[in-house]
């Protein structure tokens, strides 16, 4: 499994190179692309949620893509404080180029799983994806300091 989220983690990487864009930029980018008309108010804070990242992460990776005129923001009319995030036709563009590489890399990356295999992969990350926070908060809370010598004994899972 290592491996595999390791080689993700890297044809992300390289996509977005390939789009001048960092890998965590061109998660975000598609991100939105492919949420936007699915969630009504893409903002900020839905984005990270989807993402499992923090919302001054995001923020700070949107205002980047925002300079870089792949992202637009719009006050949410809703709640003026919030902002409606969108992508650009120049990021549309950008990404319909991209998919001369993407198509491919996708179709070899999952190309020996059946459509019912991938199916049931999608299901089964959807279900690991939450338990990562739930692991990380539980990790700070055995060692909240961050040193194995001072980590707690564990009594009972929080859960």
């Amino acid at each position: 499994m290592l491996a595999f989220a390791a080689a993700i983690q890297e044809v992300r990487n390289r996509l977005g190179g390939l789009i001048g864009l960092s890998g965590t930029q061109y998660t975000i980018l598609m991100s939105i692309a492919r949420l936007t008309g699915k969630v009504p108010e893409l903002g900020v804070a839905t984005l990270a949620e989807h993402l499992h990242l923090s919302g001054a992460f995001v923020t700070i990776e949107v205002n980047k893509l925002v300079a870089a005129g792949l992202v637009s923001k719009a006050v949410n009319p809703g709640d003026r404080r919030r902002v409606l995030l969108a992508v650009t036709p120049e990021a549309e563009q950008r990404l319909a180029e991209l998919t001369r590489v993407q198509a491919p890399a996708n179709d070899t990356l999952f190309g020996p799983l059946s459509a019912s295999e991938f199916r049931a992969m999608r299901t089964i990350i959807s279900k690991l994806a939450g338990t990562g926070d739930r692991t990380l908060k539980l990790i700070d809370y055995l060692a909240p300091d961050g040193k194995i010598e001072t980590a707690r004994e564990q009594v009972s899972p929080l859960v």
